[in-house]
């Protein structure tokens, strides 16, 4: 468990990121790494449903305590305040920087024909107005 929870490491030359890049990061999509110049994709851990469960659950029981003793209203609210507190502060560390996979080149991109750039069919030129 303790290797699952850890900040966000380039994957090309394994510089590891600080917790405040990690916290902007996780609603991002890619990453450039500022000491290699890699480009990365951001993905988060799948641990952290897990973990957003969990603060869930407990949250969950935290307010049933409140609802059902009512001399436990504080508590129950400072407890259900804990339980988000802890989770927001936790999921930087479920961050993963990771290369970004080939495009896959489909079937019909294969079979089609290639023009050179320069060269262009005389039906597909654009015409030119004449005077």
């Amino acid at each position: 468990m303790r290797k699952r929870l850890r900040t966000p490491v380039c994957p090309y030359c394994g510089n590891r990121l600080n917790y405040v890049k990690a916290w902007v990061l996780k609603r991002r999509g890619e990453y450039i790494c500022p000491k290699c110049g890699g480009l990365s994709n951001v993905a988060l851990d799948p641990l952290v449903r897990g973990a957003g469960a969990l603060a869930f659950l407990a949250g969950a029981v935290f307010c049933l305590l409140g609802c059902v003793f009512s001399e436990l209203f504080l508590i129950s609210l400072a407890g259900l305040a804990c339980a988000g507190l802890v989770f927001a502060f936790l999921a930087p560390l479920f961050v993963r920087l990771r290369k970004p996979k080939p495009p896959r080149r489909s079937d019909a991109d294969v079979t089609k024909s290639y023009a050179p750039p320069g060269r262009r069919d005389a039906a597909s030129a654009p015409r030119r107005e004449e005077r």
